[in-house]
């Protein structure tokens, strides 16, 4: 399915010049400073709503400042500005037409086109803008941004002396990227380990987590150094994890850290989670009697929770889980609690869908509940839809455990 997104772009830009003429016939003496789109909502895999247009002056943020929430907090906080317009009939069949092309193909194009849309969005605010400008409708100064919760989107929106400007913050943060780009992969490791350890770069620890990511196996000396070291063990066995280079040394480290008495809960409990998942579920089953239960709870379910799903990570693997149940019956009611529906499971791809189809069928019901909530949120072709409504039918009819018929009479619902 082909996808206007000229005309798309076209329609975002004629919302926000619209508003803002409209903004600046009723109040034609007001500093108008900028507009931003705002509100950007979508459920992977479904629904993309329309976004909101926010026009702001600054008599009138001047209105809205309280002693505890200044101007400056004000400012590009779109949310909190005096003139918003929610999206009309003309938007809504826009997002309709964008949400059908998203969910065509049973969602396997959902992220590519989501993330086409933002940047589209970008695009019309710079469009909208220039048109502005040259209506004599506001002044050069005037910016159009499109402000997502984690304004990865500002930059796409702006230029840089308008970000310069306007988002000090994040000028200084891309300046410090930019520094840190020209130099070697390990020197870059160097300098993102500082970072994360004591924050006060203006690039945040969590770029740096992602970008340690990013550099992946040059990163993972430096990640074990820290995670012998470290006052938040935690973070060097999650990012070990994210990164995904299944050795011995890291193997090693992770379980000493997992089996050590004088480390914190959660520092063990991560160190259990990464060695699951690389792989070695094992390793975890092996010290059940003599971990804490968290940390043992949390080895057995991390391949199956959201947090499989940050970085590398391999397909759908029941078997582990089911091997380390099998001779440790007695850990069965913990795992089946901390997996359960709502607390976040893996999103599985194509890949491993018959993993999860086969999965309905297992003697563990901790098992059999996973696969089927999964499953239904997976991309399904029409074959495998079929054998899943039928297995859904059976689960909630005759599965001999209560908490898995009433999983599957809830997602047939």
């Amino acid at each position: 399915m082909r996808f206007d997104w000229a005309g798309l772009e076209a329609a975002m830009r004629e919302q926000i010049v619209g508003f803002v003429h409209r903004i600046r016939a009723e109040h034609p003496d007001d500093r108008i400073y900028g507009a931003a789109v705002h509100e950007f909502y979508a459920e992977s895999g479904g629904t993309i709503a329309w976004t909101l247009v926010g026009v702001a002056s600054e008599e009138r943020l001047a209105m809205v400042a309280t002693d505890t929430l200044d101007a400056a907090a004000l400012r590009w906080s779109p949310a909190d500005w005096p003139w918003q317009l929610d999206p009309g009939k003309t938007e809504d069949e826009w997002a309709g037409r964008l949400e059908a092309a998203a969910t065509a193909d049973d969602g396997r194009r959902w992220d590519a086109i989501h993330q086409r849309y933002l940047r589209t969005a970008a695009k019309a605010c710079k469009a909208a803008r220039k048109q502005l400008v040259a209506d004599g409708v506001v002044d050069r100064d005037f910016v159009v941004v499109a402000m997502d919760e984690a304004w990865e989107l500002v930059p796409l929106s702006l230029t840089r002396a308008q970000i310069r400007e306007h988002f000090p913050a994040l000028d200084a943060e891309q300046r410090e990227a930019d520094r840190l780009v020209a130099l070697p992969p390990e020197r870059q490791v160097s300098e993102l380990v500082a970072i994360v350890e004591s924050p006060s770069s203006p690039l945040p620890s969590e770029r740096a987590v992602e970008w340690l990511r990013t550099l992946g196996t040059v990163a993972v000396p430096a990640a074990l150094e820290r995670l012998g070291r470290s006052r938040e063990r935690w973070r060097w066995a999650k990012l070990l994890a994210d990164i995904g280079v299944a050795s011995t040394e890291v193997f090693d480290a992770l379980e000493r850290t997992m089996t050590s008495k004088r480390l914190s809960e959660p520092d063990r409990a991560w160190a259990a989670a990464a060695l699951a998942r690389l792989g070695r579920m094992d390793l975890v089953a092996t010290r059940l009697d003599s971990v804490p239960p968290e940390v043992a709870v949390r080895g057995l379910t991390a391949p199956y929770t959201s947090f499989r799903d940050h970085g590398a990570h391999g397909l759908l693997d029941y078997t582990p889980l089911e091997n380390a149940l099998t001779t440790h019956q007695g850990w069965h009611d913990a795992v089946l609690r901390q997996l359960s529906p709502g607390r976040g499971f893996c999103a599985i791809g194509p890949d491993e869908v018959e993993t999860a189809l086969a999965g309905l069928a297992s003697a563990l019901p901790v098992v059999r509940r996973h696969a089927l909530v999964a499953l239904s949120d997976a991309p399904l072709d029409a074959e495998q839809r079929g054998r899943y409504a039928a297995e859904l039918t059976r689960l909630r009819l005759d599965d001999p455990d209560p908490l898995v018929r009433d999983a599957a009479a809830t997602v047939s619902a």
